[in-house]
């Protein structure tokens, strides 16, 4: 793995390390953009596998004004699908997850379709024109399922989910995602905030020694925060001979089962993985948890997660997870309130800038890259009302002149 620097992040942004002005955080326009030219054309994680174990289980997200279903096939294979019956756009389920007997059939009109997309059947058909029933297909999206995850993209074009994980593939492949089944019931996060509020907080393990006390008692000083030439992000830290003091992490270490599937260098590991602009895959010993941050509107943003392991039916393990889940729950209840007190004064009229030492380089490469595509984050101050998108294409045009030149 090639790791960058804080040096070389803090000179890509030009030398500074004040981060985004106070005005990107509450920009109803700027939100819009984003959402449009970063998380539409960006991988979206909508699940794993053993979520959709059978043919006709499905599992949906909405994002933006966009929908998508993800199906299980006859054949196994995994498709997704805009969420939009070609009929009228309603629905064509109206669950976040469930199951389809024998077809997809709108909850509106009753049209149905073939797990493949295929239009099935229109109710009294003969009450419409002569219709080409191949060209009235529910819309697919791209999908990609990697190690038993499941992502799905709405528009755009840009390398796979395994090409953007190339750098972590030999790492996450020792940790048999594919075979492993949800674990507890997944969990969502729903914030008054903007997204980049419960980023910032999400790239950077300098709050951990006093936002997480728990998580630095199973940590220490050997939790750190890496950047890749890449462009992903890697956090980790041991707990290897770890004297801890707090009860539940005196628990959670002696409760964990010393046979393990893994190579003995990962056995006392808790790993992040993260990829821009919010997906983080997490590798404990015991279990895997895969959360994303996104936006649902001006001011309103998700985290949302889940958890998956491998079966095994040892009742140390069992107590292990449990104790896992107590840690990392408590963890979430803490940045929540961390994430809160950071957007309250990001829209205070003292807020000007801040000040990023070389511990938090992981919020300085997420707004590197979000300066990249978005260059109008970059302005002290925000455009004109009405003139956010203009002024950010005349400097999308006058970049890439320069460039060429």
């Amino acid at each position: 793995m090639q790791f960058t620097t804080a040096a070389a992040l803090y000179e890509k942004a030009g030398g500074k390390r004040n981060g985004l002005p106070a005005w990107t955080y509450n920009n109803a326009e700027l939100t819009e953009l984003e959402t449009e030219q970063v998380f539409l054309r960006n991988w979206i994680w909508v699940g794993h596998i053993s979520d959709i174990p059978e043919a006709g289980d499905f599992q949906c997200i909405d994002l933006a004004n966009e929908r998508a279903i993800v199906i299980r096939g006859e054949a196994g294979e995994v498709r997704a699908f805009h969420n939009l019956c070609r009929h009228r756009g309603s629905r064509v389920v109206s669950q976040n997850k469930g199951h389809c007997d024998k077809a997809i059939v709108c909850p509106f009109h009753g049209w149905s379709y073939h797990f493949d997309g295929a239009l099935k059947n229109i109710p009294r058909a003969r009450s419409f024109p002569e219709i080409d029933k191949a060209k009235y297909g529910l819309k697919a999206l791209d999908c990609e399922v990697w190690h038993g995850l499941i992502f799905v993209r709405f528009c755009g074009e840009g390398v796979s989910i395994a090409e953007s994980f190339a750098e972590a593939e030999e790492e996450i492949s020792l940790y048999n995602l594919t075979d492993m089944k949800t674990y507890d019931e997944p969990w969502r996060f729903d914030f008054d905030l903007d997204w980049k509020s419960v980023i910032d907080i999400d790239n950077e393990g300098y709050h951990v020694p006093v936002g997480h006390p728990q998580l630095f008692d199973l940590t220490g000083s050997s939790y750190k925060d890496q950047v890749l030439e890449s462009g992903i992000a890697r956090s980790y830290g041991s707990f290897e001979n770890r004297q801890a003091k707090t009860p539940l992490i005196q628990n959670y270490i002696s409760a964990l089962p010393e046979s393990n599937y893994l190579p003995e260098s990962h056995r006392h590991l808790w790993i992040y993985w993260g990829l821009f602009p919010g997906i983080v895959i997490t590798l404990f010993p015991d279990m895997i948890e895969v959360y994303q941050v996104y936006p649902t509107g001006y001011h309103k943003s998700v985290m949302a997660g889940a958890c998956y392991a491998l079966p095994d039916a040892r009742a140390e393990m069992e107590s292990a997870r449990q104790y896992n889940r107590e840690i990392n729950m408590g963890v979430g209840e803490e940045d929540v309130q961390l994430v809160k007190w950071a957007a309250e004064g990001q829209r205070s009229s003292a807020f000007d800038q801040v000040l990023l030492s070389d511990l938090e380089l992981g919020v300085c490469a997420f707004q590197n890259r979000l300066r990249e595509l978005i260059p109008v984050v970059a302005l002290d101050t925000a455009p004109e009302t009405g003139s956010l998108k203009s002024a950010n294409q005349k400097m999308i045009k006058i970049r890439n002149l320069t460039s060429a030149a």
